[in-house]
């Protein structure tokens, strides 16, 4: 694909700079692979930004990849209006998000044994955090679609989802964890404020002591936390199959 270049696009944050981190990290593993003409980001919050990211791409072909784990409102509307697709004299393929792809079960399943130690999943409820959206009505789909599928190929005792914006809320984790032993995990692509400081204190934990591979005592439950879903470096391998189809 050297006459390709890959651009990635992320969120970003004016607020938290920390939030682009695992976009630039993945976008710096996969230059140094020398695979592609040129790889770029782009953010809606942080520079450079979105509208401005194809500036400097001087290659042949360009893929768009938009890191985001849900379809809704930026990828569907906000994102190509910005891009401005319809008017760029490039050869430009641009993708579905990379959350939409199966094989992102896979990654939440390495994460899950990398973090439950001596913990059985049939005596664990595995609780998988998302943004939600009070734009978009399908951007919780992903997610579920996910879960089900999940619930099909481990063997965790409980499988299900809570949401920042919309019910059921990560505050509310209690009424619906099943089990003693409860395994978090934000279906987030960075920690950010809401990964590293707003869920923490959602589900009462202290952030001062928060270790993702540690058991934390909230209530009378044992809690894991695990960073966000898309600082994963297999994240990268995803990122590569899917700009190479």
């Amino acid at each position: 694909m050297k006459d390709t270049a890959l651009v990635i696009l992320g969120h970003g944050s004016s607020k938290h700079p920390s939030s682009s981190i695992p976009c630039r990290l993945h976008a710096d593993t996969i230059r140094r692979m020398g695979v592609f003409h040129s790889v770029h980001c782009g953010f809606l919050k942080e520079t450079p930004l979105i509208e401005e990211c194809l500036d400097h791409v001087d290659a042949e072909k360009v893929v768009v990849l938009p890191n985001f784990l849900a379809e809704g409102y930026y990828t569907k509307k906000v994102i190509p209006e910005k891009l401005n697709l319809e008017k760029q004299d490039k050869q430009i393929q641009y993708l579905k998000p990379l959350g939409l792809e199966e094989s992102i079960q896979d990654i939440i399943i390495d994460l899950t044994e990398r973090s439950l130690g001596d913990w059985k999943p049939e005596e664990t409820s595995l609780i998988l955090l998302g943004h939600g959206s009070t734009k978009s009505k399908t951007s919780k789909d992903t997610l579920l679609e996910h879960i089900a599928a999940l619930r099909e190929k481990t063997s965790f005792a409980q499988i299900t989802d809570l949401w920042l914006e919309e019910p059921p809320f990560i505050k509310d984790w209690q009424d619906s964890a099943e089990n003693k032993q409860v395994l978090f995990i934000p279906y987030l692509i960075a920690d950010g404020q809401h990964g590293g400081w707003d869920i923490p204190e959602l589900i009462g934990m202290r952030r001062d002591v928060y270790d993702q591979f540690k058991s934390h005592t909230v209530s009378e439950y044992s809690v894991k936390l695990t960073s966000a879903l898309g600082k994963s470096p297999l994240m990268v391998d995803l990122i590569l199959s899917l700009a190479a189809e």
